[in-house]
Order: C-alpha cells, then structure tokens, then sequence
C-alpha cells in the first residue's frame, strides 16, 4: 500500500512538472542588432523578486530594466528605474 502511494505521488508529481514547464512564458529580453551596433534589454530583478516570480510565473516582478549597447566605439550599460504608479 504504501508503494502503491509513493508511485502515484511521484507519478503526479511528474505530470505537474511536465505541465509548469510548458507554460513557462518567455522572459522580457529583447535583443536589437544592426550592422553598427547590438542592444540587449533584460529585466532588473532582486533575489526577493527570482524568488516571487518563481513562485508566481504569471504575474512577474522587476525592478526596472538594464540595457547593453554596443556600438564600433565601444560599450554603454544603462539602468532605469519603473515608474512610480
């Protein structure tokens, strides 16, 4: 009895993380590239906000964004803050 609870512990536990894995939605990155010059956008998260948006994967958090951008002169990082709402 014992076994037969165990299997289907781990069976459902299988179809659950066979399903969250699929209805992952894709993350805010956004990558621009031209001739001249290359941008990466991602967005800045804390631990505490990984931890959350782990947890709930619909309603994600940030803190801003952070931009890369390169260019034949040489490199730029920027950070912008959300707007207060």
């Amino acid at each position: 009895m014992k076994k037969a609870i165990l299997m289907l512990c781990i069976a459902c536990g299988l179809a659950m993380s066979s399903t969250y894995a699929q209805d992952q939605p894709a993350q805010d990155k956004k990558k621009t590239e031209t001739n001249d010059s290359k941008t990466k956008v991602k967005p800045n998260t804390t631990m505490k906000d990984k931890a959350h948006n782990v947890v709930h994967p619909k309603n994600k958090r940030s803190h801003g964004t952070k931009m890369k951008h390169k260019t034949e002169e040489g490199k730029t990082k920027t950070e912008t803050s959300p707007a207060k709402q």
